[in-house]
């Protein structure tokens, strides 16, 4: 009998309680199964799976054991597994040795796995593995601008457009700020792919010291030689304090309020992510700004969103005009947003699921 196994392949409990949630209180009626879908994650949490009524959730300490229960299911050649981002070394060492069968894997990328920014020589070495192993999948599910990016290396496989299910709000709380210092976002975590120290670099160049600039910082754990880093950088560019570092993680409606009270969005990162917080942002009419080399600038222009590029010549006229530009736009028919991303999710699991009985 053929099975599909959606696979959480790694610890991220924001993202994969996100995609939890969506299965069991969205995907249920929208694309409704037989039987519960079933998903194996990797999680510390050991009440997730009672969290999650309309899903058979399994638990795995570990990526290597996870990764060993998979291949066990994979004997049956019948089955067939939906890896939601990966970032499980296992799985792709056994997409390369055969224990996992190109017709067997469907792959959503989210972003990181398919690029190879690391410095770290363990990370330079496994690369080359990893791309030939990104190639031995039966369908990829991505961004335009990721599936534009892997088809360089991977033409022959099949892609199509899919979005993570971001989580939004149905209505954006109002401003509450009550001064009108031009207030930017930077970037969305505190990982180094944000490049905070250019964007700061960037931001003094482009708009001078008359702004506040926030600075989420409270994930991942454990980075406070990186934090120290950015608050050395922005004391130097900013010495009157306009720079705050949030170290700490933020309650979701606080984080709206926070997105609500920015007038841009500043992401320099040199590769897709971060969209919950793009499209969070532009809900909010607030327009972004990206990096050349982050391909989701594919999607935005494809949905007529306006696009700033840390490279143009910008000013607040020029983010006041996109921000006009963004609400003027009907939100609802936004292919990354909710709800339009559904469709691209019953055609994804009409795809993944197909022949199942």
């Amino acid at each position: 009998m053929t099975t599909l196994i959606h696979v959480l392949g790694s610890d991220i409990p924001h993202h994969n309680q996100t995609i939890l949630r969506f299965f069991n209180d969205v995907m249920r009626e929208a694309q409704p199964c037989r039987t519960p879908r079933t998903f194996m994650v990797v999680s510390q949490d050991m009440t997730l799976a009672a969290a999650w009524p309309a899903l058979q959730v399994q638990i795995f300490a570990s990526k290597k054991a996870l990764a060993q229960a998979v291949l066990q299911r994979a004997r049956d050649r019948q089955t067939r597994f939906f890896l939601h981002g990966q970032f499980n070394p296992w799985l792709w060492l056994a997409l390369l040795s055969g224990g996992l069968r190109r017709n067997q894997v469907y792959w959503h990328v989210w972003g990181s796995d398919l690029y190879e920014e690391s410095r770290s020589l363990k990370f330079r070495l496994f690369y080359p593995l990893r791309r030939l192993a990104q190639g031995r999948v039966a369908h990829l599910f991505a961004t335009r601008g990721d599936i534009s990016h892997y088809q360089q290396r991977h033409r022959r496989v099949p892609a199509s457009l899919l979005y993570f299910p971001t989580r939004m709000h149905q209505a954006m709380p109002a401003r509450q700020r009550q001064d009108k210092t031009f207030t930017l976002l930077l970037g969305n975590s505190g990982d180094p792919s944000n490049r905070h120290i250019p964007a700061l670099q960037a931001i003094r160049q482009q708009f001078g010291e008359q702004v506040r600039v926030i600075v989420p910082l409270g994930y991942p754990p454990n980075n406070q030689a990186y934090i120290d880093q950015v608050s050395a950088a922005a004391r130097d560019l900013f010495p009157h304090g306009q720079v705050a570092l949030l170290t700490d993680k933020m309650a979701f409606d606080d984080y709206l309020q926070l997105i609500a009270d920015c007038d841009l969005g500043y992401f320099v990162f040199e590769r897709q992510q971060g969209i919950g917080t793009l499209c969070l942002l532009m809900q909010a009419n607030v327009p972004v700004v990206l990096n050349r080399k982050n391909p989701f600038w594919q999607d935005m222009v494809e949905q007529q969103l306006p696009v700033l590029f840390d490279t143009d010549a910008l000013s607040l006229d020029i983010v006041a005009q996109a921000r006009q530009q963004l609400s003027g736009i009907d939100k609802n028919d936004i292919a990354f947003f909710d709800p339009a991303f559904v469709t691209g999710w019953q055609q994804a699991l009409t795809l993944a699921e197909g022949g199942l009985q």
